[in-house]
């Protein structure tokens, strides 16, 4: 639908003159350092180079976007691979730490009947020793004993 207003020329060049500033906006990001204005080309061309930056951009915008879920998915493997290695890592610990306890028990067990055999084995000596002293009394007795009767006749 068009007014019957007549075309204002001030306006105009006015609404010209912020799409150029539009353009040069998007195109300094293209260009840096492009310090000059740039060259004047048909409007419609202008629009065909504003919509392939936008389609540049929203191509790049989606390159970003996948490389970032790929970065993304690929430290949530190292984190998944981290949290596997830390619970076998714990669960070697535990099988490492119930060693250590049955080790512990058998020594302990081992100390205790090595103990009990010194005893046994210190008894039998302190037996074999009682004989033994029995022994050198009726050795000592019975051949003095003996050697007095037949030196007195």
């Amino acid at each position: 639908m068009q007014t019957s207003e007549p075309i204002d020329p001030a306006k105009s060049k006015a609404a010209d003159g912020s799409i150029t500033n539009v353009l040069r906006l998007i195109g300094s990001f293209d260009h840096p350092g492009a310090d000059g204005p740039p060259t004047r080309t048909s409007p419609d061309q202008e629009w065909a180079d504003l919509i392939d930056r936008i389609r540049d951009m929203a191509n790049h915008v989606r390159r970003v976007e996948a490389q970032s879920q790929e970065q993304e998915l690929h430290v949530q493997n190292l984190l998944d691979r981290a949290r596997e290695d830390i619970k076998a890592a714990a669960e070697r610990v535990r099988a490492t730490d119930a060693r250590a306890v049955d080790i512990q028990a058998r020594s302990e067990a081992l100390l205790k009947a090595a103990d009990e055999r010194v005893k046994a084995a210190e008894e039998r000596a302190r037996i074999a020793e009682g004989w033994l002293a029995l022994i050198r009394e009726a050795i000592a007795t019975e051949f003095t004993g003996k050697q007095d009767t037949k030196r007195v006749a």
